[in-house]
């Protein structure tokens, strides 16, 4: 499995704290199957700031450690839009993922659709291939999850975690998430890991359960062939 939305990069958000834990939650990734993990640190204004000297400095000696475990590491971001967000990238400001066209962009709960459709659309324009993070979460797909077959269709592709398939994260988001992966609108399963004991990886039972739920070809495209796409680009 490919986990593209990942914070176990130590020391730079409100992910993994050390190296240590970065170690732990990168060997219990590769356990449960995971080979590839994207480094997504947050980049949020007034919140995170994307110390770019800091996280490379950090996914350097992460990446040295993974790969005596067998997993391959990547850098990029998980980025709340905002007016500044292209141009941050333009400039090389901070990492998409694994440096491709692909970037992982954040929402507020409440962000009206049209904001949402306008970041897609810019983003696109602009030559950027821009991936919904856990997008159960937004309020306007949990009102109208076929709302996210509009973002596809104008470049946009969907995220959503392995703890909402599960349930871990609530009714709601699982529900969402149900609706979503019904009606095909799901491109990504992702872990969003955070730590080894509190917001762990658990991609391997989100991969069992869709592949029960929906068949051993969704549970492909999902965790590995749409996944791929971004490291077939490094």
């Amino acid at each position: 499995m490919i986990d593209i939305h990942n914070h176990s990069l130590f020391g730079v958000d409100d992910g993994a704290d050390t190296l240590e834990e970065t170690i732990a939650m990168t060997q219990a990734a590769y356990k449960q199957g995971v080979t590839d993990i994207f480094m997504t640190p947050h980049f949020r204004h007034g919140m995170f700031p994307y110390d770019k000297d800091l996280i490379e400095q950090n996914y350097l000696r992460a990446r040295e450690e993974a790969d005596r475990i067998g997993v391959n590491l990547y850098l990029g971001c998980e980025y709340h839009a905002d007016s500044e967000m292209l141009d941050n990238y333009r400039s090389n400001r901070i990492h998409s993922a694994g440096d491709t066209a692909f970037i992982l962009c954040e929402f507020s709960h409440s962000t009206p659709v049209n904001a949402i459709r306008s970041v897609i659309r810019d983003a696109t324009s602009s030559g950027y291939l821009p991936i919904i993070a856990h997008a159960e979460r937004y309020e306007v797909f949990q009102s109208d999850p076929g709302l996210a077959a509009e973002m596809q269709a104008i470049g946009a592709m969907i995220q959503c975690n392995a703890d909402s398939v599960l349930g871990i994260d609530g009714k709601l988001l699982q529900k969402t998430t149900k609706k979503l992966l019904k009606k095909g609108l799901v491109d990504f399963i992702a872990s969003d890991a955070h730590g080894i004991d509190e917001r762990a990886n658990h991609m391997a039972d989100a991969e069992k359960f869709i592949t029960r739920k929906y068949g051993e070809d969704t549970a492909y495209i999902l965790f590995e062939d749409n996944p791929a796409r971004i490291i077939d680009l490094i």
